[in-house]
C-alpha cells in the first residue's frame, strides 16, 4: 500500500505513525495471539501518552463524559496527572469522541507498540525491567504519571504496563485457526476486526485490551498480548489513549464556530459551458414506476411513501444553520422548499435539487416559475392567493412551454391542487421567528433575493432522482467535479433511517460526492432514544469526510451505527465557554435534539477547558 505522508505538525499531544506493513500476533505464546502475521495499516495519529484523570475531568465538566467512579479506596489513582482509571470501554469511547478522535484499532495499537519491525516490546526484544515499564512487582504498586518511563517506538510512552488500554476491536479467541477465529476481518489490509468495530455486532460481547498494566505480571507486556473484556467493565487498571485517521480532529467547538467563513460574493451569471456542465445530469425517469408503500409516512428500499411532502415537517431546521452558514460550494438535497433555506443560508453557488416523488419534482417547477416573476417574497406568497391564481397558472405555462402538453398539465395540476395549502405554508414562513436568527428562505428579503438570483442565473437544477440508483447522485457528483465545486451541503432528510440498512449503491453514491473538510450531511432521525425532549425529530450534522470514511466500512450498516460518535450539542453549549464560541442568547435554541458527528474543528485545536 502507498502510505499517506505524515503531516509535519501533528495534533497537539499526538504522534504520527506512518502507514505501511506491521507485524501482529505471535506463534509461541497464547492461542489468542496466533498466528503471527503481517498486515498493512494506513497512516494514523496516536496520543503519545495515556489519557489522564485531569484530561477526563475536562470531559466530565463539559457534560460529554459520564463521571468516573471515585470510591475512597481508589483515592491513590485519582491525582490529575495519573492515567484515567477506572475506565470502561464505553467511557473511553465517550472521551475520544469528545476529543474529536477515536479509539485505535488493535492493529494500529500493535504497530505503534512494536514498531515497524514487530519487536516483542516497545523497547525491543530485551526482557522487561522496572526501569522500562510499570508492572506487577515494580515499586509503587500503583499507576504512575504517563511519560515516567523512556519512550518506545515512534516516541510513544507506556505502551507496555501502567494502564491496560482499550482498543476499538471486538474480541475474538484468535486471529486464525481456532473456533470463532477473527479471520479476514483481522487479516485484510487496515484491519478493524469484526463488524469494523461498529455496534451492534451480533455474537460479540467483549472488546480488546492491550499492553498489560501495573497490576499484572510481565507476561502481559508483550505487544502481541490480547485480552477480552466486557465493555462495561472498569477497574483500577483499565485505561486508554485515543487515535485519529487524519490530523484534522473534530473536537468541540467545531471549526465553523471558531473560524466562521465570510459570506461569499454573489455568483456571476454562468457561462454556457458552465451551464452545460451543471445540466449534465442523468434523471431517474423510472421514479414514476416506483410502487407505493402500503402505509403513509413510511418508505422502504423497494417502495416510496404514498404521501407527497409538499411542505417540510421538520420544524427545527434552523438548528442546522450554524454548520452551513456561508459555506458556499454546492448543495445537493431532496424534499420541497426547505432546500432553498439551506441554499440561502449556505450561499451555495450551485444547487441540485431532486426527489423521487413526481409531485415534489413538479412542485419545484411551479416554484421556479413563481420565484422568477416575483420581485419580493410578499409577491411570491401573493401568487398563491385566489386573486392571483389565474395569472400564476399562466406564468407556469409560459415558463415550461417547451415541455410536452401532458407534463405541463401535470405541473399546473400540482399548483391547482395544492395552491391554498402552499399559500398557508408560505404565509407562515414569512412571519418573523424568534429563535431562527433569520434562517429560512422566506424569513428575510436577502435570503429570498439570493434564491431568486440563483433561479434567474440557472444555478438551481431540478431533477427526478432516486438516491438508490447509479444515475442521479453519481451524475450530480460528476457535474460538480467538472465545475470544480465541492459539495458543501448534502441533505437526505430522514430517508436513510427509513431504509433500515444503507444499500451498497447508496453508500457508493455518497462516497462519490466531492466533499471537503467544510462539507456536512444534514439528516434527521425519528428515533427518540437520542434525546429527552418531546421533539419528534433528532437533528444531525455529520461531517462529510467522516461519513465517507465510515461508509467504506461494511460494519457501519445503518445510520444508527454513526450515532455512537455523536457529540450532544445541547450539553456542550450549556457548559462550554472556550474560545468565545458560546453566545448566551443562542443557548436556548440548542436543546438536546441536535448532534454533531465528525464535524472538523480548527486545525491545531485542542480540547477546550471548561468551567467546573
Amino acid at each position: 500500500m502507498t502510505a499517506v505522508p505524515c503531516e509535519k505538525t501533528p495534533p497537539p499531544g499526538m504522534v504520527c505513525i506512518e502507514g505501511g506493513d506491521a507485524i501482529v500476533g505471535a506463534d509461541d505464546h497464547t492461542d489468542a495471539e496466533k498466528p503471527r502475521h503481517p498486515v498493512s495499516v494506513e497512516t494514523f495519529y496516536l496520543d503519545a501518552k495515556e489519557v489522564t484523570v485531569g484530561d477526563y475531568s475536562r470531559c466530565e465538566r463539559a457534560g460529554a463524559c459520564t463521571k468516573l467512579k471515585r470510591p475512597p479506596y481508589y483515592a491513590r489513582f485519582q491525582k490529575p496527572e495519573l492515567p484515567a482509571v477506572p475506565v470502561t470501554w464505553e467511557l473511553a469511547h465517550q472521551y475520544c469522541v469528545f476529543a474529536g478522535k477515536r479509539l485505535p484499532t488493535e492493529a494500529e495499537w500493535e504497530k505503534a507498540a512494536r514498531g515497524p519491525e514487530g519487536k516483542t516490546y516497545p523497547w525491543g526484544d530485551a526482557a522487561p525491567s522496572c526501569d522500562k515499564a510499570n508492572y506487577k512487582g515494580c515499586p509503587g504498586d500503583s499507576t504512575r504519571p504517563p511519560g515516567s518511563y523512556p519512550p518506545g517506538a515512534y516516541g510513544l510512552y507506556d505502551m507496555a504496563g501502567n494502564g491496560y488500554e482499550w482498543v476499538k476491536d471486538w474480541w475474538t479467541p484468535c486471529y486464525k485457526g481456532c473456533d470463532k477465529a477473527c479471520g479476514e476481518a483481522c487479516l485484510r489490509a487496515n484491519p478493524k476486526g469484526p463488524c469494523d468495530g461498529a455496534r451492534p455486532c451480533k455474537g460479540y460481547t467483549q472488546r480488546v485490551l492491550k499492553g498489560g498494566s501495573w497490576y499484572w505480571p510481565e507476561e502481559m507486556l508483550r505487544g502481541s498480548w490480547r485480552r477480552g473484556e466486557r465493555p462495561t467493565s472498569g477497574l483500577h487498571r483499565l485505561s486508554f489513549r485515543c487515535a485519529s485517521t487524519t490530523p484534522q480532529l473534530s473536537a468541540w467547538p467545531p471549526r465553523f464556530m471558531t473560524e466562521p467563513p465570510a459570506r461569499p460574493a454573489d455568483p456571476k451569471p454562468p457561462s454556457e459551458e458552465e451551464r452545460a456542465k451543471a445540466l449534465a445530469v442523468v434523471e431517474d425517469t423510472d421514479v414514476f414506476q416506483i410502487p407505493l408503500c402500503g402505509r403513509a409516512g413510511k418508505a422502504r428500499v423497494d417502495c416510496r411513501d404514498p404521501m407527497s411532502y409538499i411542505k417540510s415537517n421538520e420544524a427545527l431546521q434552523y438548528l442546522f444553520g450554524d454548520a452551513i452558514k456561508n459555506v458556499g460550494g454546492g448543495y445537493v438535497g431532496l424534499g420541497a422548499d426547505q432546500g432553498y433555506s439551506y441554499i440561502a443560508h449556505a450561499r451555495s453557488q450551485w444547487a441540485w435539487v431532486f426527489d423521487y416523488d413526481p409531485t415534489v419534482v413538479r412542485l419545484h417547477h411551479v416554484l421556479r416559475a413563481v420565484v422568477k416573476r416575483a420581485p419580493a417574497r410578499e409577491d411570491f406568497v401573493t401568487a398563491f392567493t385566489d386573486k392571483q391564481a389565474k395569472a400564476t397558472r399562466a406564468a407556469i405555462e409560459e415558463e415550461w412551454a417547451s415541455l410536452p402538453r401532458e407534463e405541463r398539465a401535470a405541473i399546473t395540476g400540482v399548483f391547482e391542487r395544492a395552491r391554498r395549502q402552499l399559500w398557508a405554508n408560505y404565509t407562515r414562513q414569512l412571519r418573523p421567528a424568534r429563535w431562527t436568527e433569520g434562517f429560512g428562505w422566506l424569513q428575510t428579503e436577502e435570503n429570498y433575493r439570493y434564491v431568486r438570483l440563483m433561479f434567474e442565473q440557472g444555478r438551481i437544477v431540478t431533477l427526478k432522482g432516486n438516491m438508490l440508483t447509479d444515475k442521479a447522485l453519481p451524475s450530480i457528483a460528476r457535474a460538480a467535479r467538472s465545475l470544480g465545486v465541492p459539495i458543501r451541503v448534502y441533505y437526505p432528510s430522514n430517508a436513510e433511517e427509513q431504509w433500515k440498512q444503507l444499500p451498497p449503491q447508496y453508500r457508493e453514491n455518497v462516497r462519490q460526492l466531492p466533499f471537503d473538510e467544510r462539507s456536512v450531511i444534514l439528516r434527521t432521525l425519528i428515533t427518540h432514544k437520542f434525546h429527552k425532549s418531546d421533539s419528534y425529530w433528532h437533528y444531525i450534522v455529520h461531517g462529510g469526510l467522516h461519513a465517507q470514511e465510515h461508509l467504506a466500512l461494511p460494519g457501519y450498516a445503518n445510520v444508527w451505527s454513526f450515532m455512537e460518535d455523536r457529540q450532544q450539542v445541547g450539553a456542550f453549549l450549556a457548559t462550554t465557554t472556550a474560545g468565545g464560541a458560546e453566545k448566551a442568547p443562542r443557548r436556548d435554541r440548542y436543546l438536546d435534539f441536535l448532534s454533531y458527528i465528525g464535524v472538523p474543528s480548527a486545525a491545531g485545536s485542542v480540547v477546550a477547558e471548561s468551567k467546573p
